[in-house]
């Protein structure tokens, strides 16, 4: 879902009751493979504690975007073409 108030996605999972993870882990959006599909990926934590029912977890990081970085690449590349230096020996 999408929480209203702070235009950020609002994710609910369940986990098999034999799999425990530490109250700090924390969780992401990972791609499989280059344009695969994509899947939330739980990192343990190191504190002893384990998520309970109705936790939630607050360290979470965004998937990458493979459009975005390509346009961030170009972006940049055709910044840098349009700052180099006049060729030595070059007339102003």
């Amino acid at each position: 879902t999408l929480d209203a108030k702070t235009y950020q996605g609002v994710v609910r999972l369940e986990l098999d009751r034999g799999v425990q993870f530490p109250k700090d882990s924390s969780a992401r959006i990972l791609t499989a493979g280059l344009l695969g599909d994509q899947y939330v990926g739980l990192e343990p934590g190191a504190e002893e504690k384990t998520l309970a029912s109705g936790d939630t977890i607050t360290q979470t990081q965004s998937a990458v975007v493979l459009e975005s970085l390509i346009s961030q690449f170009l972006f940049n590349k055709a910044a840098d073409a349009g700052t180099a230096a006049p060729p030595a020996g070059a007339k102003k």
